[in-house]
């Protein structure tokens, strides 16, 4: 009896640490670190927020994809952090490549730290309302993400 309470003390010092690494709220990134004002036009205002992952759409057969991340953070100002299962997947900063009152092109630029996730970085967003989010590749065989409101 003695020598499992041990145990069990034991694991639960080696994965709490990595659970509260992984777990954590990506929130530790200040909201100037890649800009000191705001990058994107009214009519993009609505981006931020928390963006769930439900159906990814496209590629070589046009059938998608599985889901590889599961919620899309984007902070002020141009914050990103892709998220799986609580564990941060990626997060960067959005780099503008194209913007005007009707549309907007970005790529996701991964800070120097972090992982690379998103290999496919290139994307037209497009908001439909306040609650939905279509990540649209700008060409041929390539993925496009749909997402929803999840504040």
């Amino acid at each position: 009896m003695k020598n499992s309470i041990y145990t069990l003390f034991l694991v639960a010092i080696m994965v709490l640490p990595s659970c509260e690494e992984e777990c954590s709220n990506p929130d530790d990134l200040e909201n100037d670190k890649y800009y000191e004002n705001e990058i994107f036009n009214e009519p993009f205002m609505d981006i931020y927020g928390n963006w769930e992952l439900y159906e990814v759409s496209g590629g070589i057969h046009g059938i998608g994809d599985g889901l590889k991340f599961d919620l899309l953070q984007i902070r002020k100002y141009g914050i990103y952090t892709f998220i799986k299962n609580s564990a941060v997947l990626e997060r960067g900063k959005i780099v503008i490549d194209e913007q005007t009152e009707e549309s907007l092109k970005i790529s996701f630029s991964p800070d120097e730290d972090s992982e690379v996730f998103m290999f496919d970085s290139e994307k037209i967003a497009i908001l439909q309302g306040s609650d939905s989010l279509f990540l649209q590749s700008p060409c041929c065989d390539r993925y496009n993400y749909h997402l929803v409101r999840k504040d």
